[in-house]
């Protein structure tokens, strides 16, 4: 008598080939996750370089317009700063340069971007930036010594802007105060303003 085998379902035979093809599919699914999360690392760093690329020229046209203000045939590159009349032939008159700026795509019309002293030397207009070649503070003028002043590490320039030696204590700024180029068109006085390193002795516009 013949006995009768137990029959044997496919599902049992196929488990272990679902298995592994499970097993693969996940497994691609797993590569594949961690392939766009590293590329979206890697894409991460590009994208803040590009931008910071892009962004910074826009974001560094901060200097001001070389505008020539409102006097016709006025030089390119210099700005109003003040009429004849109102500069002194002993005593130097601080004055604040104003000027267009751009921020990225902001406009702002007439805003202070330094500042100067002026005086008349003859038929000639004497002028000075008013930062300290020592350390960038700015400098006053003291009527009583007669001479520009920093408050920040005692240095003092005579009133042509010359160093002033011989005081109670070594003056520490590397060279004299920055002359400007003026230039006159009838009562009319503009400046050309430029910043310049500090610390150094020779005169170097940044």
């Amino acid at each position: 008598m013949n006995e009768a085998k137990p029959e044997q379902h496919d599902s049992e035979t196929n488990l272990p080939h679902e298995t592994n093809e499970r097993r693969g599919f996940l497994g691609s699914a797993a590569g594949i996750t961690a392939a766009v999360l590293g590329g979206l690392l890697g894409v991460g760093p590009l994208a803040i370089g590009l931008y910071a690329t892009v962004m910074d020229p826009l974001r560094k046209k901060t200097t001001p317009q070389k505008a020539a203000g409102d006097a016709v045939g006025a030089k390119e590159g210099f700005y109003f700063v003040a009429q004849l009349g109102e500069l002194d032939s002993h005593v130097p008159r601080r004055f604040t340069i104003m000027a267009d700026k751009i921020d990225a795509w902001n406009f702002m019309k007439d805003q202070p971007i330094g500042s100067v002293y002026m005086r008349m030397q003859g038929e000639q207009v004497e002028c000075f930036h008013t930062t300290c070649p020592h350390a960038g503070c700015a400098v006053s003028y003291e009527l009583e010594s007669q001479a520009y002043q920093c408050p920040c590490h005692n240095s003092s320039f005579n009133v042509d802007g010359s160093k002033l030696e011989g005081g109670r204590s070594s003056n520490p700024s590397p060279r004299g105060l920055d002359a400007l180029e003026v230039y006159v068109q009838g009562t009319s006085v503009f400046v050309k303003y430029e910043d310049y390193f500090t610390g150094r002795h020779d005169k170097i516009a940044k």
